[in-house]
């Protein structure tokens, strides 16, 4: 995506879509692009105690990715 989005100035949804539709790897995978309309509600509380008992995995292969 980084490489696609280079230099582009996203002016609207639409052109960001575009562009990023033409993204592809080197072997040839090609990218779905879908739009979400939806508005997301920013300040949402999690519950009280969520922070303190949810549980942690760590990963042995890529501990810094924790």
């Amino acid at each position: 995506m980084t490489k696609a989005c280079s230099g582009v100035i996203f002016t609207s949804v639409e052109r960001v879509k575009a562009v990023m539709s033409r993204a592809k790897t080197s072997q040839g995978l090609k990218v779905f692009i879908s739009i979400m309309d939806r508005v997301f509600e920013t300040g949402r509380k999690v519950a009280d105690g969520f922070k303190e008992n949810i549980t942690i995995e760590f990963d042995p292969f890529l501990p810094k990715w924790n």
